[in-house]
């Protein structure tokens, strides 16, 4: 048989003899020797073309795509060669279906990966345009700092040294030269015509001529330049050589002139600025940032001194790269001064870093200006300018606007603390108003001007201040730096805390700062632990940095007693709140810190550091309901300590204390009063004992209801307080109403809720509870009271309510009450809040029950039937007949007239007349004459009388302060006289 080979003719006995190298092969198979050609020329290309793709790989990667893409088409060309050969003539009827699809979909990925290519890299953001518009930033940032050539930064215009590269610049210490200014002649002239001399100048005066130098300490802005210009003046002139001018001629010597204290004498050395026409003296300024050459190049200084003249530097406020001078390099200055018969006057605040010199030898703190006489001067002389005849109608009229409260509130700042600058401000705004140029609304505006000015230079463009680079000597520089912004940083701690604790005391207040201060500094720097100046402060400086004052007050929240403590405050009230609104609404980033630190002050066990800081929570919070909320109230009412609940009710309720506040405070505290939380409930219901969010006393009422019997009486405590609080005041006839039904018809947790109430209001003191309701409760204008206790004055001016209210003086009889009454609970309406706070005002110490059946109207009532029914509960009684108790040592201690024998009791019902003649305040027995008057209302039954004369003998009998039987016999005898009904023999 034969077999036919594909292609071509040939026997099957050829086909295997051929020899595949044989020359005849390719004749015998033509197109299988075109085959391997073209695979062979295809594999040479490949070959080639993948040594080309490396070396454009190594060269550069930017052209990968393009090289795997030519790969993967060489590979698709031999697959197609080796496996799918096609025909003689280049046939592509051979190609199959799958290779086409193949083909076709290896095309679609490539164009999907060009076009993603070409996408925005921040389209992914979710906005179209991110590097268009991060090109167009950077395009105008660049412009707008004038970015161009080379990289390097200076943050100075002065070089010290610096390193390019290899190459290193250092700056000649000698090639500078210290600039210095002459004071023109019209600066001093002025000085001469509106500086008043304080208290002192004359023995800085005396310091300066003999030392040739003085280093005068004093905080920005209180006259410490004007005083060292006003002494190089004078010292100058007077020390001239003789036939040495001034200038153009003058004559040497002071002229005589006008002025005060020690100003306008004849001698030429003794008179200070203010007199009239005489001598200038040269006196030159050297710039601030010259101050290194001190240390540095001290004849380049001194050689800048005119011959017999001044010099005044004002040195750095900040640490930097300028060494510190020292005390010998004072006493160079000095004795290069003397040669040229010259004087330096050099000022530093007291919390720079020269202000450590300000104990030494030359140093002086600058005596504060007064202020007053300053403050009236430029009164007269702004009245006089342009008539040139002082109107003294006007300046009377000025100097009453002075003197008023009102003027005085407005502007927050004591008058004798003015400073020199503002002096002169007040009195241009008084001059303005007396001439009809400004309203009064606006005077009393423009007033408080004062304090934001100072609060905005105290904090404006300071804290954020990057320290000076490092000099060259060991890096002291640096150091200097950043102790220089640690102290800058704890100077406005202590400012913000003194603003929160104003007037509280100093350790306190320090304490607070301190905690402050470690907040700032981990804000500023967290990768430092910040620590504390240890030994090194400067209180001096640092509360005349701060426009503060130390005083002695009294304490009395160490077991009721005052107690002596040193205290810290402002110079004046405004200051506060402007030191608080400048950092909360104008410095966002140091909010953090200042919300932490709040949070921290909510846990300090002191009452008057976590309720001041509780306050201020509150008024920040209204400044910014949204920020303050959700940080310092929302976290801190639901927290597990009472304290921060507390701290929370306070805040919230200071922010509702004002429209429009009140009305969305009032929606979240009846949200939280039926939260399911109970922590919420709880700081609900202080903020209604506070009653001033919710105006509908009932609906408050029974909120607190609610809130102290659910959950089986869980909140009874909280509950029965804020109801005590609340009827401490102006709506205590319509709460005591509401708790006499609940005690008389309710049982369970109602009832016990209205006992716990009455032993409250039983067992408290007046100002534990009472806070005042409107401004009535502060002294009013002219009036003598200096305290919530009451003062002569106050009890002048008492309303006739008092007078009816109390009963007179009783003389004792013989006669008993009989056995039963019965008394009425009427309702009333809220009292008139001005008549209830000054009279609980002046009733501060008393028991709280007492005060309020006294002060406010309709009150008294109500008040006796629910201590009656405290009195008969078994629940209740024994703590309640002890209330009683405490009742009687209080008016009997009140009635006790002072004598020089305190074992000798005499009390003011046994000589009316030395009582009202003691003089005291208050006249002794006012609470004593109220008990006697309430007493009777508590009198319902035979048993209560019974209980009275029981409770009398055992305090009579008592082992310890026994009650005099003068006294008991007295209230058994008034109490029993001023009851209704017959009358029995007192056995």
């Amino acid at each position: 048989m034969s077999a036919e080979a594909p292609g071509g003719g040939g026997g099957p006995a050829r086909a295997p003899a051929q020899d595949q190298g044989s020359p005849d092969r390719g004749r015998d198979r033509g197109p299988d020797r075109e085959n391997r050609d073209r695979e062979n020329r295809d594999r040479d290309h490949r070959d080639r073309d993948r040594g080309r793709d490396r070396d454009h790989r190594d060269r550069d990667h930017r052209d990968g795509d393009r090289d795997r893409d030519r790969d993967d088409r060489d590979r698709d060309r031999g697959r197609d060669d080796r496996g799918e050969p096609k025909g003689p003539a280049g046939n592509d009827e051979s190609d199959s279906d799958s290779a086409r699809s193949e083909r076709a979909e290896r095309e679609q990925r490539q164009g999907e990966r060009f076009r993603d290519a070409m996408a925005d890299p921040l389209s992914d953001d979710g906005a179209s345009g991110g590097t268009r518009a991060s090109t167009r930033a950077r395009r105008e940032a660049q412009v707008r700092f004038e970015v161009r050539g080379n990289s390097g930064v200076f943050d100075r215009s002065r070089v010290d040294h610096a390193h390019f590269g290899d190459v290193y610049v250092a700056e000649s210490r000698t090639a500078r030269a210290p600039v210095f200014g002459l004071v023109p002649d019209e600066e001093l002239a002025r000085l001469r015509q509106v500086y008043r001399a304080p208290a002192g100048y004359q023995t800085l005066k005396d310091i300066l001529r003999n030392r040739r130098v003085l280093l005068l300490g004093g905080s920005p802005g209180t006259g410490r330049s004007t005083t060292a210009l006003c002494l190089l003046d004078e010292l100058t002139v007077s020390n001239r050589p003789p036939g040495r001018g001034a200038r153009g001629g003058e004559q040497n010597g002071a002229g005589n002139g006008g002025g005060n204290g020690e100003r306008g004498t004849q001698a030429p050395d003794a008179g200070t600025p203010g007199g009239g026409s005489r001598a200038i003296g040269r006196v030159t300024r050297l710039d601030p940032s010259a101050a290194a050459h001190l240390v540095r190049d001290l004849p380049a200084v001194v050689m800048g001194v005119p011959h017999g003249g001044g010099l005044i530097l004002q040195l750095p406020e900040e640490a930097g790269d300028w060494p510190v001078p020292q005390e010998l390099h004072l006493d160079a200055l000095s004795a290069a001064l003397a040669e040229r018969a010259a004087f330096a006057v050099l000022v530093a605040s007291p919390s720079s870093p020269g202000g450590g010199l300000l104990t030494g030898r030359y140093g002086r703190q600058c005596p504060p200006a007064p202020a007053r006489e300053l403050l009236s001067w430029h009164l007269e002389w702004g009245l006089s300018r342009d008539a040139g005849v002082i109107d003294t109608g006007a300046l009377e009229a000025g100097n009453q606007i002075l003197d008023h409260s009102l003027f005085q509130q407005a502007l927050g700042i004591r008058l004798d603390a003015l400073r020199p600058g503002e002096a002169e401000y007040v009195a241009r705004l008084l001059v303005k108003h007396l001439a009809g140029g400004l309203s009064r609304e606006r005077l009393l505006s423009s007033c408080g001007e004062v304090a934001r000015l100072q609060a905005r230079e105290w904090f404006t463009g300071r804290a954020g201040a990057r320290g000076p680079v490092p000099g060259d000597e060991s890096g002291r520089a640096g150091e200097q730096s950043a102790d220089g912004m640690d102290s800058l940083l704890r100077e406005m701690a202590f400012r913000v805390a003194l603003a929160v604790l104003d007037g509280e005391a100093f350790s306190a207040v320090a304490d607070a700062a301190d905690l402050l201060a470690w907040e700032l500094l981990q804000a500023r720097d967290p990768a430092r632990a910040p620590g504390r100046p240890v030994f090194m402060e400067n209180l001096e400086g640092l509360l005349a940095a701060c426009r503060a004052d130390l005083a002695v007050d009294e304490d009395d929240t160490f077991g009721g007693v005052p107690l002596p403590v040193r205290t810290v405050a402002y110079r004046g009230e405004a200051l506060a709140g402007a030191v608080l609104a400048e950092v909360w609404e104008r410095h966002h980033s140091a909010r953090a810190p200042l919300v932490r630190w709040l949070r921290t002050l909510a846990d300090d066990p002191r009452p008057q550091v976590w309720t001041r800081a509780a306050v201020v929570a509150g008024e920040l919070c209204a400044a910014d309901v949204g920020y303050g909320f959700l940080e310092l109230i929302r976290p801190l009412a639901a927290a597990d300590a009472p304290r921060r609940r507390f701290f929370a009710a306070t805040a919230l309720d200071q922010m509702g204390a004002r429209d429009p506040h009140r009305a969305a405070v009032r929606v979240v505290v009846r949200d939280w009063a039926d939260a399911a939380e109970p922590e919420l409930r709880w700081t609900a219901a202080v903020v209604l004992g506070y009653g001033r969010t919710e105006q509908d006393t009932r609906y408050a009422v029974d909120l607190l209801g609610e809130i102290g019997s659910r959950d089986e009486g869980r909140l009874l405590q909280v509950a029965s307080f804020s109801l005590a609080r609340l009827a401490s005041g102006s709506r205590a006839a319509e709460v005591l109403t509401e708790l006499n039904q609940w005690a008389a018809e309710l049982t369970g947790e109602y009832r016990d809720l209205a006992l716990l109430s009455a032993l409250r209001l039983a067992w408290a003191r007046t100002d534990e509870l009472w806070e005042p309701e409107t401004a009535a409760a502060a002294p009013a204008e002219g009036d003598d009271r200096s305290s919530g206790s009451g003062s002569a004055g106050a009890e002048r001016s008492a309303t006739a309510l008092r007078a009816n209210r109390l009963p007179p003086v009783i003389r004792p009889n013989r006669r008993s009450p009989s056995a039963r009454w019965r008394s009425e609970t009427p309702h009333s309406p809220q009292a008139s809040t001005e008549i209830t706070d000054r009279e609980l005002g002046l009733r501060a110490h008393w028991p709280l029950a007492i005060a309020v059946a006294v002060a406010v109207p309709e009150a008294d009532t109500p008040l006796a039937e629910l201590v009656w029914r405290a009195l008969d509960s078994h629940l209740s009684s024994e703590s309640a007949l002890d209330a009683v108790r405490e009742w009687l040592r209080v008016a009997e201690e009140d009635a006790v007239l002072p004598g020089p024998d305190r074992r000798i009791r005499t009390y003011a019902f046994e000589d009316l007349e030395a009582a009202g003649a003691s003089g005291l305040d208050p006249v002794p027995g006012e609470i004593l004459r109220a008990l006697l008057w309430f007493l009777p209302r508590l009198m319902r039954q035979r048993r209560d009388w019974e209980r009275l004369l029981w409770l009398l003998k055992t305090m009579v009998e008592a082992p310890d302060e026994p009650m005099t039987e003068a006294f008991a016999g007295h209230v058994r005898d008034v109490v029993g006289a001023g009851l209704p009904g017959p009358r029995e023999e007192r056995s």
